[in-house]
């Protein structure tokens, strides 16, 4: 993992960092959950990376599993709920 798959994966880490400081500064319901899907974007994103730099398939499959469950199912779950 060298040049600039090495430098991508930092990114991305740092990417998280930032999402995670976000998530502490909302006051609101519905904008630390949209953050938190942002969150949970960056971090499939990132194990995605990994996969592919580290040649792990099995990786893809937890990267499907926090895209799927994080970004997406728990937004429109809790939308759902609330009036």
């Amino acid at each position: 993992m060298l040049g600039i798959s090495f430098d991508i994966a930092h990114m991305l880490a740092g990417f998280l960092v930032l999402a995670s400081f976000l998530m502490l500064y909302q006051t609101r319901l519905l904008a630390l959950l949209n953050v938190l899907a942002l969150h949970a974007l960056i971090l499939a994103l990132s194990v995605a990376w990994q996969a592919r730099i580290q040649d792990a398939p099995h990786l893809y499959i937890t990267a499907a599993i926090a895209l799927g469950f994080k970004a997406m199912g728990l937004p429109v779950t809790v939308i759902a709920v609330l009036p």
